[in-house]
């Protein structure tokens, strides 16, 4: 008879002084208690047709079968004893915990059932020949097939344990539980593939900005050019708005991949959400409606606009993925009054006026070990290649943030409901800039240089139509050859950033040298390339993000020249 299937004969006996225990090749019966305990003892053994020896000890003598007892049931590593077949004969809470079963269903199975193909064919062909060669397998690792049929990653090393003639008769294995190392090397993995999509997104944004600098360059040309009544302009306009959107989306993008803090400045949360709703219009399967109710309450909040968009794109997009036969995203944007009462829910919040936006679904829902697991770093319960598993704890780190907190309805079959809460700013949101119909003029000598072709073409072209005289070249050292002859030729340098044989940070350092008081704009596509401290050494007057748009640029080259005393003329056109 199995050990455990002994165990569960005594299982009612043991709160009377009965316990099961292992000595060598022997079954050990321990028992506490007078001789009445004793004779039920041997009646159970008699019962089962198993031949015992007895051995009285006294109240001084080692107690060591109870200790290894204690031992074998408070392990945190698993402990698993198999014939050398590999019948499982018992196994330890902690191993009982690992795989999901319970005892009885263990005792008699085969390790090798709960073993995947792949470490059964390690294990026969690896393992087992040493472990009965030298007696012990050493550390390796494999996977357990828990009764779900999930599987649980494992760290083991197992012994032969041998009788008093010195014979292999059974096996002991010690399984170490390494799910929590996994997770976190997969996380450190993650990290990683961040950090580089960071370094790469870095790479990609200013050759892929340049592009759309001149796209966008050449169309706001072409606008000024084709006259509103003409049947193209309206052609022209779209194109201009897509360009637009690719521009916002690239800035996302170095947004998540920088991980740079955000300035916040009071912004109102109607527009926010107008914009998002844009782009998620245009992204998301027709199959699913988007319904959305604002109040018309205009309160701002502290905000970084661009955070608050990325909220909305994870929240939005998660809801999109949970209604994959279609559905209804709602979007209810109000204003609510907490008070010391309502905040009990909320240990990051205090009594006071809240902006309320819920995002809903009417998808699959969660249950709950997923809802308490949502905000988890890297927890998904997408298939593999659909997601990062980063989306909701962005979210929620981005709402600690801003001062706010989040709360989650949902139940499974019947969608879910995130609730969330900014605190309403005192200060007065900005308004935006009103749309000049017309662009600064000027009259300066302007050198430009950018190692692309055509965005130097075309933004000397615009220069030029805005007045200034024009010098735009391609080489970095070409324009410094060229302001070193004559110093006194240009009131202004407009340079890109990075370029081949001298960056644009050095050549503002040279012009400097060359004429201190000469204005420097550096335009780049990426900010992170360069550092405040390095802009601020090198007397740089303007920091402009690409792609550059006319009207951006002309203002700041306005700037730049008032701020030296050479602003000769501000007109518009």
């Amino acid at each position: 008879m199995c050990t455990c299937a002994l165990r569960d004969k005594l299982s009612h006996e043991r709160e009377k002084g009965v316990a099961l225990n292992r000595d060598s090749d022997r079954t050990v019966l321990v028992v506490h208690g007078d001789e009445h305990t004793l004779a039920r003892a041997r009646r159970l053994l008699e019962a089962e047709g198993i031949a015992s020896e007895e051995q009285v000890r006294g109240h001084d003598a080692p107690e060591d079968p109870v200790r290894y007892e204690e031992l074998f049931k408070t392990s945190r590593d698993g402990i698993l004893f198999t014939d050398l077949n590999g019948r499982i004969e018992d196994a330890n809470p902690a191993f009982l915990e690992m795989v999901g079963y319970p005892l009885g269903e263990v005792c008699d199975r085969f390790e090798q059932q709960m073993t995947p193909e792949k470490w059964r064919l390690l294990e026969s062909r690896i393992v087992t020949p040493a472990l009965l060669a030298q007696g012990e397998s050493g550390e390796y690792e494999k996977e357990f097939i828990r009764k779900g049929g999930s599987r649980v990653p494992t760290q083991v090393r197992s012994w032969l344990l041998r009788n008093n003639r010195g014979e292999p008769f059974r096996k002991l294995t010690l399984v170490r539980d390494t799910s929590a190392r996994k997770s976190m090397e997969e996380q450190l993995r993650q990290a990683q593939k961040m950090e580089a999509l960071g370094t790469l997104a870095g790479g990609i944004a200013h050759d892929f900005n340049n592009v759309l600098a001149a796209i966008l360059g050449y169309i706001e040309l072409a606008r000024f050019d084709v006259d509103e009544s003409n049947p193209a302009r309206k052609s022209i306009d779209q194109i201009y708005k897509a360009s637009q959107r690719a521009r916002n989306l690239v800035g996302h993008i170095l947004s998540f991949s920088r991980q740079t803090v955000h300035e916040k400045k009071p912004v109102f949360m109607q527009q926010i959400i107008g914009e998002s709703l844009e782009l998620l219009r245009a992204s998301l399967p027709s199959t699913i409606e988007i319904k959305q109710s604002m109040t018309s309450k205009v309160y701002p909040i502290d905000a970084d606009s661009t955070q608050i968009h990325q909220i909305l794109m994870n929240l939005c997009t998660n809801a999109a993925h949970a209604m994959a036969e279609g559905g209804t995203l709602s979007i209810l944007l109000d204003v609510v009054t907490l008070n010391e009462v309502d905040v009990h829910e909320f240990i990051e919040l205090e009594p006071g006026a809240y902006m309320k936006l819920s995002v809903g679904d009417t998808g699959c829902g969660m249950n709950l070990d997923v809802k308490k697991r949502i905000f988890d770093p890297y927890f998904t319960t997408k298939g593999k290649g659909q997601g990062t598993g980063m989306g909701l704890s962005v979210v929620h780190g981005i709402l600690k943030v801003h001062g706010g907190a989040v709360r989650v309805e949902s139940e499974e079959g019947e969608g879910s409901v995130f609730h969330l809460y900014f605190p309403v700013s005192e200060g007065r949101a900005g308004e935006e800039p009103a749309v000049v119909v017309g662009l600064a003029r000027g009259r300066e000598r302007i050198l430009f240089v950018d190692d692309e072709p055509d965005l130097t073409e075309m933004v000397g072209s615009m220069l030029e139509r805005l007045g200034y005289t024009v010098t735009a070249v391609t080489d970095s050292r070409e324009a410094l050859d060229l302001f070193s002859a004559s110093p006194e030729a240009f009131d202004l340098v407009v340079t890109d950033l990075t370029m081949p044989k001298m960056t644009g940070v050095a050549l503002a350092r040279k012009v400097k040298d060359l004429r201190p008081e000469v204005p420097v704009i550096i335009c780049t596509g990426y900010s992170d390339s360069v550092s405040a401290g390095e802009v601020s050494d090198a007397g740089i007057d303007f920091l402009l993000m690409k792609p550059l748009e006319i009207r951006e640029l002309s203002a700041s080259i306005r700037n730049a020249l008032a701020g030296r005393g050479t602003d000769e003329e501000m007109s518009l056109h």
